[in-house]
């Protein structure tokens, strides 16, 4: 009983802060996009390494699905390719650090020659420099979203993600994907290249250096063990990089009883991935 006690009081001042977040922090979002050739199936594109497999060996379910991709895919050649019709980035380096700001915005201002959605968090309208680099493709439109990091109650929670007020933690692009996916008129949400297979990827070298190589589809091969830069620019220890990891696949259920709760469903069609969260399907 006392436990019980103790986790509910522990849930209602996670709600009290959210309530705090998102007063001090949520902005006005744009409207979202509804006109979509699939308004019932979305499929959305992490960039793990399994997901040029997936796209390579099953190109007929890959095709009649409206596509989502996130952050670096525009560097691949299957952006071009696959043409999605929605794009989603999340990490604040790309408003931080000049270098990535001019590879992604750039890149998508030259290679995006559709009509494509742009889903771009609040805090970025912070920074004025990547605004000129979209600016003369009329094919790029703009949308805001609130990336204020929301906890408590399950039913606290889902009410503010319906309106778009904060997102479940977002510690990585995936999360916020689904999110506004659910926010969207789709029914069935699929999950490629979500591999989240980190931890045997991570390993600290004899000065206690924190090294992890975070694979993507895009630069296998050529991809190595580096540090993980966080948002100051100084490198996560262990500790930080493991508690990442948690909050991320713990806010899966979050948003899985979400889902539930709207009559949706996320499945996840990525081999050998580590997300317990949702429901799995090979394809």
């Amino acid at each position: 009983m006392g436990d019980k006690i103790m986790k509910r009081m522990g849930l209602l001042w996670q709600t009290f802060l959210s309530v705090v977040k998102i007063v001090c922090q949520s902005r006005q979002a744009t409207r979202l996009p509804s006109d979509f050739a699939n308004k019932d199936e979305l499929l959305i594109l992490a960039n793990g390494p399994s997901l040029q497999q997936t796209v390579d060996h099953a190109p007929n379910f890959v095709a009649d699905k409206t596509l989502l991709a996130v952050n670096f895919c525009v560097t691949s050649p299957l952006f071009e390719r696959l043409r999605p019709q929605l794009y989603l980035i999340a990490d604040p380096l790309f408003w931080i650090v000049p270098e990535k700001r001019q590879q992604l915005f750039g890149t998508l201002a030259k290679k995006t020659t559709w009509d494509m959605h742009l889903f771009v968090p609040a805090r970025a309208l912070k920074n004025k420099e990547w605004k000129p680099l979209l600016a003369d493709n009329p094919h790029i439109k703009l949308c805001i979203y609130n990336t204020t990091p929301i906890e408590g109650f399950q039913g606290f929670c889902n009410w503010v993600f319906r309106h778009g007020w904060g997102v479940p933690r977002p510690h990585n692009v995936l999360i916020p994907s689904i999110a506004i996916a659910l926010r969207l008129p789709f029914r069935s949400i699929y999950l490629a290249g979500a591999d989240h297979s980190w931890l045997p990827e991570i390993r600290v070298t004899d000065d206690n250096i924190v090294l992890m190589h975070q694979k993507h589809f895009y630069d296998q091969g050529t991809s190595q063990a580096a540090t993980v830069t966080q948002e100051d620019l100084h490198s996560a220890r262990l500790y930080t990089i493991l508690y990442h990891m948690y909050v991320a696949f713990k806010s899966y259920f979050v948003l899985d009883a979400y889902a539930r709760s709207l009559g949706k469903e996320v499945i996840n069609i990525t081999p050998g991935s580590y997300i317990d969260a949702f429901k799995r399907m090979r394809v």
